[in-house]
């Protein structure tokens, strides 16, 4: 006998989304491969020391989030913190958004990115940006350009910044005014800016105290159940070991990647060819629980500077009851394209780089994890648009629905997952007539 709807991927999308079904009366089924909840907003704890599963912060824009984590019993167990973030180029450490905040670094980078955003900002013609490294440019100017925006970027998406597309910018990285940017060259802006100004996060008990409240609402939620394939014509699926299941309707929120090698049909020759398109990277993640205070009261910081192997270093235990006390709780994060690189090695490298660098006593590490996240973030080249529309229809029409980060192919915050369960079960429902 066919169930009502499977919902492939425990993450936090995939749990939301087993919730609002039964909600709705909505027979589903929620199928996860690991042993526990939450995809990559999972908790570990390890001698005393919790760890995420690389940075998990909470921003909530919307009412409709605030509202559905009040009915979970969470919200008044998140405290609210204001950013501390900050960049460190050539050694020097100046306030996030450096675009703003260029007070902190030699004076030469200081003249570069001033004299260079004042000269993007006088001009007034030119033709359109086509991609991001004409769009920073055009923007913010060539010193920024050069000593933050390129570097940075193509450090993470392992992409020339010409490679990548706009699709992804606007909402991550804001423009600003002229004289913020003269400001902010003396030290005197003070004023916060970004989407991630200011952030939620669990006092005790790491980011996996919303996805474990929302799997108790999950009435059907099975874990350990790695789904291996999937025949969209006879509408099957089946788990490692052989067990197989009957679907009316399916919704994905595992890794667009992902699902696709799971299909058994033949694929389409332009479906094919879209998959081929999909470009990510993995994220290699170094937890380390170091015994002494932290070296830095930063919640994260940014490292473009090349000859570093990390992106972005955070420290946890400066925003959450993390460490036992004492302690400190540190997180740095690597960027590997799929398959290639030796995470043991890029862990040491970027071990002694940090210690190089000052924010870190290796003597003092007590615990030490290293985890790999594949994929990580979407890389935003010219043709995933169009790949990502073309897998959408192909999928559609064949009774999956996608839902999340890594189903959707796109780059998110946790209150998009959030939104993205909502979202598509009230879709899904709406289209089906299901309901109560």
């Amino acid at each position: 006998m066919r169930e009502g709807v499977f919902v492939v991927g425990g993450g936090l999308s995939g749990l939301v989304a087993g919730e609002q079904l039964d909600r709705l009366g909505v027979t589903s089924v929620v199928l996860e491969r690991e042993a526990e909840a939450g995809g990559a907003c999972r908790s570990i704890g390890d001698d005393g020391f919790t760890f995420d599963y690389t940075g998990h912060l909470l921003h909530v824009a919307q009412p409709e989030t605030e509202a559905y984590l009040r009915e979970l019993g969470v919200w008044d167990r998140l405290a609210i913190h204001e950013r501390r973030a900050a960049v460190v180029i050539g050694g020097r450490v100046t306030p996030y958004p450096v675009q703003i905040n260029t007070h902190g670094l030699a004076p030469e980078a200081r003249r570069d990115c001033l004299l260079g955003f004042v000269q993007a900002w006088s001009r007034t013609d030119g033709p359109d940006p086509e991609n991001f490294r004409q769009w920073v440019l055009d923007r913010f100017g060539e010193g920024l350009a050069r000593h933050f925006f390129f570097p940075y970027n193509s450090k993470l998406f392992r992409a020339a910044p010409e490679e990548l597309s706009l699709d992804w910018v606007d909402r991550y990285v804001p423009k600003p005014k002229i004289e913020d940017v003269i400001n902010g060259a003396f030290g005197l802006h003070d004023a916060d800016v970004g989407y991630n100004a200011t952030f939620r996060y669990p006092r005790v008990g790491g980011i996996r105290l919303l996805p474990d409240a929302v799997a108790e609402q999950v009435p059907d939620l099975r874990l350990s159940q790695d789904v291996v394939r999937i025949h969209l014509g006879e509408r099957w699926l089946e788990v490692a070991g052989g067990e197989r299941f009957e679907w009316q309707r399916l919704l994905s929120t595992i890794s667009l990647p992902a699902l696709l090698d799971r299909i058994v049909d033949p694929l389409t020759e332009d479906v094919a060819a879209a998959r081929v398109n999909l470009r990510w990277v993995r994220v290699v993640n170094l937890a380390l629980g170091v015994e002494g205070p932290a070296p830095t009261d930063q919640h994260w910081l940014y490292f473009p500077d090349s000859e570093l192997p990390f992106y972005r270093v955070g420290f946890p235990s400066n925003h959450g009851d993390l460490a036992p006390a004492g302690h400190h709780t540190v997180s740095v994060e690597v960027s590997l394209d799929p398959d290639t690189g030796e995470v043991d090695e890029l862990a040491d490298a970027s071990e002694r780089a940090l210690a190089d660098a000052g924010f870190l006593e290796t003597n003092a590490i007590r615990v030490r994890r290293i985890s790999v996240l594949d994929p990580s973030y979407v890389v935003f080249d010219h043709a995933r648009r169009e790949a990502v529309a073309t897998l959408g229809r192909y999928l559609l029409d064949r009774g999956v629905m996608l839902a999340g980060r890594w189903s959707e192919w796109k780059y998110s915050a946790m209150e998009d997952a959030i939104l993205d369960g909502v979202r598509a079960v009230r879709s899904l429902t709406q289209s089906s007539g299901a309901g109560p």
